[in-house]
């Protein structure tokens, strides 16, 4: 196994277990990947995603050796980016939210990958960085669409055109993680983050993420504004919503079914 779920109370960890090749990302990861999270989202306790990395680091990107493999035939490199896409989208677009808990090295499709993340926690000394430049090669993993979309367009293309790497304390300031910490605190900080979401509405969560998804697909803010009326009306309809209302209304804290 590459990858491994390990559930606690109300999160789901997909540990990648590549340690040996510093969880570098193959086809078998990915099938890995999309598997476990398809379990943790039909796990109806799972409310919180955190992606972490065996070993030493985070991941390293893909393992080019297997991309080499695709090379000579182009309609098997394009299934193999398709799926790379769709994986790394399931987990983007998954109702559950994610927290990337990022040690040792994040770097070029490692980094996508802390990308498709909701959120995410880096240790101090870790490298991130997008260095698909150096070797002559193309953000694939969904870099060059996500990365202008948290940091902004400038931004964004300096890491891609140039490979360099960012400073944890340069990516915090750009809004490209949410925390820093000493690495030995990485995952606890994880931890702690992934539970105070689990004690929200696991429907209102899902809710905000698709009004964010949907919001910035449609283009204007006008725009924007209708995708979320549109869900307003329909998250009110569930039970989650009610359940806080009353809890606010009665000054105790809401249980939320996730209903």
């Amino acid at each position: 196994m590459t990858v491994r779920l390990e559930v606690r109370e109300r999160v789901a960890e997909l540990v990648l277990d590549r340690p040996e090749k510093r969880n570098a990302i193959d086809h078998e990861m990915l099938r890995q990947l999309d598997a476990a999270l398809t379990a943790a989202e039909e796990d109806r306790d799972v409310r919180v995603l955190i992606l972490r990395g065996e070993g030493r680091g985070f991941c390293a990107g893909a393992d080019l050796g297997a991309v080499d493999d695709n090379l000579a035939d182009a309609r098997r490199l394009a299934a193999h980016m398709a799926y790379w896409h769709r994986v790394f989208g399931h987990l983007a677009d998954s109702p559950l939210p994610s927290i990337a808990a990022v040690h040792g090295v994040a770097l070029a499709g490692g980094f996508e990958l802390m990308q498709a993340c909701d959120l995410a926690v880096v240790a101090d000394d870790a490298r991130l960085g997008d260095q698909h430049a150096v070797y002559g090669l193309l953000p694939s993993g969904g870099g060059t669409q996500r990365l202008p979309r948290i940091v902004g367009e400038r931004r964004a293309k300096w890491l891609m055109f140039s490979g360099t790497t960012i400073t944890p304390a340069e990516a915090l300031a750009a809004g490209l993680v949410n925390a820093v910490r000493p690495a030995a605190q990485v995952l606890d900080h994880a931890r702690e983050m992934a539970g105070v979401l689990a004690s929200r509405s696991p429907v209102a969560t899902a809710n905000m993420k698709r009004a964010i998804r949907l919001g910035l697909a449609a283009g204007s803010l006008a725009a924007g504004l209708e995708v979320e009326r549109l869900l307003t009306v329909e998250h009110m309809a569930a039970r989650d919503p009610r359940i806080g209302i009353a809890a606010f209304a009665s000054r105790s804290t809401p249980e939320f079914l996730g209903e």
